[in-house]
């Protein structure tokens, strides 16, 4: 008679692993909560919005026309309720009733967006027709870049760069993401 075996086979010991591992992920989603996760989503939802206002400057026909109806207005409030980012006319933020998809409020995001590069910071960018960020005159305002930051409920602090050339990446200019 062959000896008792003790202990676990290999794939029973793989399927609780991956078991504990399932439960660990769903456990530990559950603490953290949404707020970790806001600024993230945010901060793309942001940079999807600005490459969006990018492209649609970019297929415009004549420069002037494509500078007066594809802004990207940054309002930098001191609180969610009024702070936005999009494509805006007015120089505040809209209600939730008239919001169209290429604005995105703080209060929906939970986020304050500020301009934080450079000096002083422009609280709106055109595109011009090679998707560089231009001034309501047509000159190049990133020479360094533009970081515009968002900061969430839980003080979780994110940003995007534009750069001078029109490329829009997450990261910061410290981190050479404007680069």
């Amino acid at each position: 008679m062959p000896a008792s075996q003790r202990g676990f086979t290999l794939i029973e010991l793989i399927v609780v692993i991956l078991l504990v591992g399932i439960l660990g992920a769903t456990a530990a989603s559950r603490l953290f909560g949404r707020s970790h996760f806001d600024a993230f989503v945010a901060r793309d939802q942001a940079m999807t919005i600005t490459r969006q206002i990018q492209l649609s400057a970019m297929q415009a026909q004549d420069s002037e026309i494509q500078r007066i109806r594809y802004p990207l207005r940054i309002i930098a409030g001191s609180s969610e309720k009024d702070s936005c980012l999009g494509r805006m006319v007015d120089t505040v933020c809209p209600t939730a009733s008239s919001l169209n998809s290429d604005v995105l409020l703080g209060t929906t995001s939970q986020t304050r967006f500020t301009v934080t590069s450079p000096h002083p910071a422009p609280s709106v960018l055109y595109f011009d027709l090679l998707g560089r960020p231009v001034d309501s005159l047509g000159r190049i305002v990133c020479e360094l870049g533009c970081e515009i930051s968002l900061t969430a409920r839980d003080n979780t602090q994110l940003s995007f760069c534009i750069n001078r050339e029109g490329f829009i990446g997450k990261g910061s200019l410290s981190e050479g993401a404007c680069q």
